[in-house]
């Protein structure tokens, strides 16, 4: 009965993403989506597939995307400084050496890598060494050299050891790329792009920039952080989901609770109760995540997944904890 069920849902998900592929989703495809789902909901009953830890590794890693930013680095060549704006020209210290042209405003967040402070745009000089990382998903006129705006600029401390990584990480402060486990402590400076102080919780969902000075020599390396920036590097489509949340959340062990139905349909997915509400399915072309009120576990494109906390129901709504975010925006 398991294995019937499966491949019907294989054959109803590859059939309904091609569909959604050549009418775009349409509200004809959807109503048929909703109709398809519910006869498989009702007719063979809630069966969570359980895949073996190698297959569940693999598909997490298929679907890492580890940082918002594309990195320059090099030394400073040239400085010039003009209509307040101050341009670096750069050269990377490879075998084949390349020239960038940093351009830098007063949006440009601007830091010294030993120090951790914020340093001012006319303070560069040649010589310097820096990191320069600017968005992968912005738009760049297709010159040499190439001409960027960096969101972010680290310059490196000559007489003050330190380090600096910029990467997403999960719920356990792992950066995702495997390199990094953050060990947060209570001398851990915590701020946001703003300059302004923030809390723990407040981390998750941002590109994280961590300086630190020593780290184990385990796989992954740990670290306790000296400071961490929190930067909101949000899609339009992320921002107004972030309204909608606002507007409908409560805070559950300190972590915040959203909710699934109203934030799955903002995103497009086809939301359907059963088992008197305690069970959830979303379908939104090849993803489809199984939801259970009560159990932190979920299925996610057949592998499994963990909440921070288990999913409730308020107010006749299901809420689950804001890391589904992680899965549910591409």
């Amino acid at each position: 009965m398991k294995e019937c069920f499966i491949f019907l849902c294989n054959v109803f998900l590859g059939w309904s993403s091609n569909l959604m592929n050549r009418r775009k989703r349409s509200d004809t495809m959807k109503k048929r989506s909703i109709i398809a789902v519910a006869l498989l909901v009702a007719g063979f009953g809630f069966y969570q597939p359980v895949a073996n830890a190698q297959s569940e590794k693999e598909t997490i890693a298929e679907q890492k995307d580890t940082s918002n930013f594309m990195n320059a680095s090099g030394v400073i060549k040239d400085v010039e400084t003009k209509d307040g704006i101050v341009t670096l020209t750069v050269e990377s210290e490879e075998k084949d050496p390349q020239i960038t042209i940093l351009k830098l405003n007063d949006d440009t967040l601007l830091f010294n890598s030993g120090s951790t402070k914020a340093v001012q745009k006319e303070a560069f000089q040649k010589g310097q060494h820096i990191d320069a990382y600017y968005d992968k998903n912005k738009p760049m006129i297709l010159i040499y050299p190439a001409q960027i705006t960096p969101e972010l600029v680290i310059v490196h401390d000559e007489e003050k050891i330190g380090s600096v990584k910029v990467s997403k990480f999960d719920k356990e402060f792992l950066s995702l790329d495997n390199e990094l486990k953050l060990n947060i402590g209570k001398e851990t400076i915590l701020e946001n792009e703003k300059g302004e102080k923030i809390e723990k919780e407040d981390l998750h969902g941002k590109e994280l920039v961590v300086f630190y000075t020593i780290t184990t020599r385990s796989i992954p390396a740990q670290t306790p952080p000296t400071k961490i920036i929190a930067i909101n590097n949000l899609s339009p489509e992320m921002k107004d989901i972030q309204t909608v949340i606002e507007q409908d959340h409560f805070i559950q062990n300190g972590t915040k609770m959203i909710p699934l139905k109203t934030v799955g349909e903002h995103l497009g997915y086809v939301v359907l109760s059963y088992t008197r509400g305690n069970g959830n399915f979303l379908m939104l072309g090849n993803s489809s995540l199984i939801i259970t009120v009560g159990d932190k576990t979920y299925s996610y494109n057949r592998s499994l997944r963990n909440f921070t906390e288990p999913p409730v129901i308020k107010n006749n709504k299901t809420y689950v904890s804001e890391d589904i975010l992680e899965v549910l925006v591409p």
